[in-house]
């Protein structure tokens, strides 16, 4: 693919190949002619097949089993040639005129260097999900009011408000683009440490020397359905370690009123990922030995933050669990298990 394309789509398809011909077919729709636009596919397992008719099409396809995502991302971005990157999920879908769009804006802003937009939501098989059972931050009501959003290089002290306490800006990978440069030297080397992408791209778009838009048309699909990764134990541990690397790098780049914001959430996250551990041990009838002391860890690390110790039964109840098991056994763990079943249900 040569340098003339404008915008680089990187769809990354991480062992959900069910939904990657959906993601496909958003891209064959798009309303900007292809020689405008390049795609990089990267995957975790190989389908000769299907690489042989992406191949054919255009697209450049990568075979990649890095598990840190930032990474998995970066080399991908790698990959490609044009100075406007952008990306899709393999879950996700874009409507059919979101890359004319989303050009048009960093032509009308010649400083643009990260752009964004809402999403609208559909099911595991690609109906529309009413509005009415959006989850807040897919709503993204803020914009409701504000309306699109522009902050020039030198206009973003009031990022941090309008991110997270007036809209979800730093939701959905599939709904962002940037300047390809951004993630070249320090940012870059720092996305490759991250598991929450579309908040490390955020972020680097608020510290990187250009524009920021907030778009709030809809123009990203945006597929919800019981196996979103975010649903996952595993996943709040993640979320506590990415939150945690990204302090540092707020503040080597002057935002320490981000850096406290994602210090916080760290903390959070990491209460979270202990209490939720804690439930689901306890629920598999782990030793008692074993769930004694990651009780203990848990009433430790609640000790050592008080901002975290609000009089909720979601902050106490895993310290309940765990405690009722070491003493009682089975009858906790039950309970534990009917716990796990109905937050997995929600």
């Amino acid at each position: 693919m040569g340098t003339e394309r404008e915008v680089a789509v990187v769809l990354g398809d991480y062992g959900r190949r069910r939904f990657l011909p959906f993601a496909l077919r958003s891209l064959r729709a798009q309303t900007l002619p292809p020689s405008r636009y390049e795609v990089v596919v990267t995957k975790n397992y190989r389908d000769p097949g299907l690489d042989r008719e992406l191949e054919q099409s255009g697209a450049t396809v990568l075979f990649d089993e890095e598990p840190r995502i930032g990474r998995w991302l970066r080399r991908a971005v790698n990959a490609s040639a044009a100075p406007i990157v952008t990306f899709l999920d393999d879950d996700d879908e874009f409507e059919p005129d979101r890359l004319e769009r989303l050009l048009a804006v960093f032509a009308r802003y010649p400083d643009l260097g990260f752009y964004r937009n809402r999403v609208r939501v559909i099911d595991e098989g690609g109906r529309a999900i009413p509005p009415d059972r959006w989850r807040s931050h897919e709503t993204d009501s803020g914009f409701d009011a504000l309306g699109p959003v522009y902050r020039g290089r030198e206009e973003k002290a009031d990022l941090l408000e309008i991110a997270t306490r007036r809209t979800c800006a730093t939701f959905n990978t599939s709904s962002m683009a940037l300047r390809r440069e951004i993630l070249a030297g320090e940012l870059g080397d720092e996305f490759e440490r991250t598991q929450l992408e579309d908040l490390y791209l955020f972020l680097a778009g608020v510290l990187a020397p250009y524009g920021l838009y907030l778009d709030d048309r809809r123009l990203t699909r945006f597929r919800f359905y019981p196996g979103n990764v975010s649903g996952q134990v595993r996943w709040l541990g993640h979320a506590e370690e990415s939150y945690g690397d990204m302090v540092g790098v707020a503040l080597r780049h002057g935002r320490p009123d981000f850096a406290e914001w994602l210090r916080r959430q760290s903390v959070h996250y990491g209460r979270m990922y202990r209490g939720s551990t804690l439930v689901e041990r306890v629920g598999a009838a782990a030793a008692r030995r074993e769930v004694a002391r990651r009780t203990a860890e848990y009433l430790r690390y609640l000790g050592r933050n008080p901002v975290e110790r609000a009089w909720t039964l979601d902050t106490w109840a895993a310290g309940a669990y765990g405690v009722g098991y070491v003493g009682l056994g089975s009858p906790v763990s039950r309970l534990a298990r009917v716990r796990r079943a109905a937050r997995s249900a929600g």
